[in-house]
């Protein structure tokens, strides 16, 4: 997420001084056109997670120029002479500045606290629990239908961000992974299988629900 237009505040939550903000990101890009790049029909649902804040504020375009001269101020601070990014941070005043498409070009503000800096985070570990839960209950309940169809399963690792199993029916084998998404893939689940050649892994907008569902298909295939 680079482009302010790539990106839309729906709801915001605050509880025991964490900010919660559920996001639609917008990826699929239609032209060059400044006011009609994105696809705004197709878009990934995001949670952005904020500790530490002290305060916050939703902010119109039209209240803007209430503000012009503390964002005046942060351009000079960051050397910049416009806004084009989602995130802006000024170390001067402790806050940083989200500016989202919205439907007026609207932005917020965050201040955090001064003992502890700011984090930013997706909500990736609280999703990576459930979906490793949903996975231990439907592999418990196919338990008897894997011992009846002399299916082995083996469990070939276990740590606090992975767990992998394999699946083996005769000269069939297929491999089930979690993992805690990283920079080099944004996925928590791939399945893949040596016979027929299949391979399946999640999307970013796919809910534990849908991805629970696929394991179900996937597993009752093999």
């Amino acid at each position: 997420m680079v482009d302010f237009r790539s990106i839309l505040v729906e709801r915001m939550e605050y509880k025991d001084s964490i900010l919660y903000l559920y996001c639609r990101t917008f990826y699929k890009v239609l032209g060059s056109d400044y006011y009609n790049k994105y696809d705004y029909n197709v878009y990934h649902r995001k949670v952005l997670k904020f500790k530490n804040v002290k305060r916050f504020e939703y902010y119109l375009d039209e209240q803007i120029y209430n503000f012009i001269c503390e964002l005046n101020d942060l351009q000079e601070e960051l050397g910049i002479d416009n806004f084009s990014k989602i995130f802006y941070k000024s170390k001067k005043r402790n806050r940083l500045y989200i500016f989202e498409r919205g439907y007026f070009g609207d932005f917020i503000m965050i201040e955090f606290k001064d003992d502890k800096k700011e984090k930013i985070v997706i909500d990736e570990e609280e999703k990576y629990l459930e979906i490793k839960k949903e996975l231990l209950k439907i592999l418990q309940s196919k338990k008897e239908k894997f011992e009846k169809n002399n299916i082995k399963m083996k469990v070939i690792e276990e740590k606090e961000d992975s767990y992998i199993i394999n699946l083996e029916k005769g000269k069939r084998i297929a491999t089930l992974s979690l993992r805690m998404p990283n920079s080099t893939r944004y996925y928590y689940i791939h399945y893949k299988q040596d016979f027929y050649r299949y391979d399946w892994y999640d999307e970013e907008y796919h809910t534990v629900s849908e991805i629970a569902k696929q394991l179900n298909i996937i597993l009752d295939r093999f």
